[in-house]
């Protein structure tokens, strides 16, 4: 039962962080944004490093920059991208491909075998992703073929970091991920300066608090985390919670903000709530 607490907080603390994104994304650009959340959360990781009993770390180098690049850089910047042309209600339906793209690359690429009870379970998520997410009145202008392929592109990306993450060796998933974002940190340091000015700042105290929460919770912690899902229970199930951020934004936005929760929420979140409950490791196996 450990793994479903584990997959829930997980896609509590990400579910969350479009609230705090909210009160400065006017203010803040996307990269600076993004490159203050991977600092902070290396910061944060780096801190909690120091507590922990030093062993020996054989992961290649490698391997944390495909990751860095595939979960924190280019999905990023692609998605940032991405919503501008297309509506969040889309957006969320077509980011929500990451288990199906995750579950055909492991398969086609390599060489996975995978139950029908597993099929099953991953496209009944899907399912009902589509049914919580979809529009519940007409929207004119809803997205373009270019929106909707870089948001693909970022779904590919996510699976892309999924499968190396489940690469990482047995290491601490503090200093996995530590090594991660300060990658990740370099990566977008020189796209800051280049694309925009993150030193030339004009926000407040709230806004800063908001910063720094992102950073800390969900960057570090949230990854750290993702990392230990990924290692006890696999790339798959981890996935999964890319169907339950949606989940607890709309659980959130009912007993919160006092907004509607329609017919069609509920069954979405039903039909979720199955498929996680139908996921099965032991059903997916090497070949």
């Amino acid at each position: 039962m450990s793994k479903y607490i584990l997959l829930l907080l997980i896609s509590f603390i990400w579910g969350s962080q479009f609230f705090f994104v909210t009160l400065v994304t006017h203010d803040v650009g996307a990269v600076t944004l993004s490159l203050l959340k991977a600092i902070i959360g290396a910061i944060c990781l780096s801190f909690t490093s120091l507590f922990l009993t030093r062993e020996k770390n054989s992961t290649d180098f490698k391997l944390y920059v495909g990751i860095a690049f595939f979960e924190v850089v280019l999905p990023f910047i692609l998605i940032a991208q991405g919503q501008k042309y297309v509506s969040s209600s889309i957006a969320s339906m077509l980011i929500a491909t990451v288990p199906i793209i995750t579950l055909i690359l492991f398969v086609i690429f390599f060489k996975k075998k995978v139950s029908q009870f597993q099929f099953f379970s991953i496209f009944l998520g899907f399912l009902g992703m589509v049914i919580l997410s979809w529009p519940t009145r007409a929207t004119s202008g809803s997205g373009t073929v270019f929106g909707n392929v870089l948001l693909l592109l970022a779904a590919i990306s996510f699976a892309m970091s999924l499968i190396l993450m489940e690469k990482l060796d047995g290491g601490s998933p503090v200093i996995h991920m530590r090594n991660v974002l300060w990658i990740a940190s370099i990566i977008l340091l020189p796209l800051g300066f280049i694309f925009e000015r993150p030193l030339h700042l004009d926000i407040d105290g709230l806004q800063i608090a908001s910063i720094v929460i992102l950073g800390i919770f969900h960057a570090g912690i949230v990854y750290m985390l993702y990392n230990l899902l990924i290692k006890k229970e696999g790339a798959l199930f981890a996935s999964f919670s890319n169907y339950i951020v949606p989940v607890v934004g709309v659980l959130m936005g009912y007993f919160i903000l006092n907004e509607s929760l329609a017919l069609q929420h509920i069954v979405g979140i039903f039909i979720i709530l199955c498929a996680l409950l139908l996921s099965n490791k032991k059903a997916f196996k090497s070949d």
